[in-house]
C-alpha cells in the first residue's frame, strides 16, 4: 500500500509468494517487493512500515545476515540506496490491516496485481479506516 504525505492512497500491489520457508522469509520478500514497487512508481522520499520487527531490525541494524532471509534483506538495503530519503518503521499488526488484506488477496491469485489510485472495492474501507 502506497500513500502520499496526506495519507491518501496512490497505489497498491498484491502478489503471491511461492513456497516460503518461514514467516520471516515471507515478510522479507514482501518488504523487498514494496521497496521495488516504490522505486518503480518513481517515489524518492519514502517511509516503509511493516509489522515484522525481525525484518525491520534486520533491515535497519545489519542483523539477520546469516538468516534464511539475509540475502533478501541485503537486496532491500541495496534498493533503498536509490531513494533520496528512506526510513523503515515498525507498526503494530492492527495498523497494518491494508497490507494484511492485500496479502490475503494474493493467496487467491497466481499473478501480480497492481492498482494505481483506484483501490479494490474490498480494500477501500480498510484504507479509509487507517487514515481516520
Amino acid at each position: 500500500m502506497v500513500r502520499d504525505c496526506a495519507g491518501d492512497a496512490i497505489g497498491a500491489l498484491s502478489m503471491p509468494i511461492p513456497l516460503p520457508q518461514s514467516i520471516a522469509d515471507v515478510e522479507a520478500l514482501a518488504y523487498c517487493r514494496a521497496v521495488q514497487f516504490a522505486a518503480e512508481i518513481g517515489l524518492t522520499r519514502v517511509v516503509f512500515e511493516g509489522d515484522s520487527l525481525v525484518i525491520i531490525n534486520a533491515t535497519t541494524n545489519d542483523s539477520g545476515v546469516l538468516a534464511t532471509y539475509g540475502a533478501v534483506v541485503e537486496d532491500i538495503r541495496e534498493l533503498a540506496l536509490g531513494f533520496q530519503l528512506v526510513d523503515f518503521k515498525h507498526v503494530s499488526r492492527s495498523c497494518n490491516a491494508v497490507a494484511d488484506a492485500l496479502a490475503k488477496k494474493a493467496s487467491t491469485t497466481v499473478e501480480l496485481q497492481v492498482w494505481l489510485e483506484d483501490m479494490p472495492s474490498d480494500i477501500v474501507p480498510l484504507v479509509r479506516r487507517d487514515v481516520l
